[in-house]
């Protein structure tokens, strides 16, 4: 129950303060835009193609939720309200997981979206019915990409001041991206390798089995990224 209110707390001040309107407006605006791109521009198919323009724009998405996450936690860590809620014996650590699914909650669901959107833009420009499993499967590891890019962002702001993180993560989340969706995908799986999966959703061989070794991976960093904050968390000064 105090998760829950923490987490109504968190999403209720980025409603008043505008915040979820970049983290949910992007990742669906990206999945609208691929309707504007010409199909062949990520393959041959037109899936590749949507699977291209899609991971694009959601990557950049992820980066600019992930700038906010670390933007939005250094200050409410710096104005106080952490310390107001410790003295209150609210734990630092729920404080810090509310924020994290407040977040999640609406990038996770903007890609959802947005996903929807780049699908019905493949299959009206496909010349035959298309299988919509690989899809789903590379969208959900790029939900889960999108989550290690959050726990990432708290990370960074909660040690460094707003500005400082949000340029920080946005440089780095950007670096990130880019190398993932332009380099070779390796057969490691990395957290990021959800968005270059669907960036080469028409080149991989097994893209179902991917997505899920992808996943996994983001999901793993994930835990350990707000682990790490965590215990970062209860040694700053607040």
């Amino acid at each position: 129950m105090k998760l829950r209110a923490l987490t109504g707390m968190a999403l209720r001040e980025l409603w008043i303060s505008y915040r979820l309107v970049p983290v949910v407006g992007l990742p669906v605006l990206a999945g609208v835009a691929v309707i504007a791109v010409p199909a062949e521009l990520g393959g041959v198919s037109a899936i590749a193609g949507a699977g291209y323009s899609y991971a694009i724009g959601a990557g950049a998405a992820i980066c600019v939720a992930a700038a906010l996450a670390a933007s939005t936690w250094a200050h409410e860590r710096r104005r106080g309200t952490v310390a107001w809620m410790a003295v209150r014996a609210v734990p630092r650590s729920a404080v810090l997981v509310a924020w994290f699914i407040g977040y999640a909650m609406l990038l996770v669901g903007g890609i959802v979206v947005g996903s929807i959107g780049a699908w019905l833009a493949a299959i009206a420009r496909a010349e035959a019915p298309i299988d919509p499993i690989p899809f789903i499967a590379a969208v959900a590891a790029l939900a889960c990409t999108a989550l290690a890019a959050l726990a990432a962002g708290l990370l960074v702001g909660s040690f460094l001041d707003r500005g400082m993180a949000a340029v920080l993560v946005l440089l780095a989340s950007g670096a990130f991206v880019a190398a993932t969706i332009l380099g070779p995908q390796a057969g490691v799986p990395l957290p990021a390798t959800g968005i270059g999966l669907l960036a080469d959703l028409g080149a991989t061989a097994r893209p179902v089995s991917e997505a899920l070794r992808a996943a996994g991976a983001a999901l793993a960093a994930t835990a350990m990224l707000l682990l790490l904050a965590a215990v970062v968390l209860e040694r700053a000064d607040l």
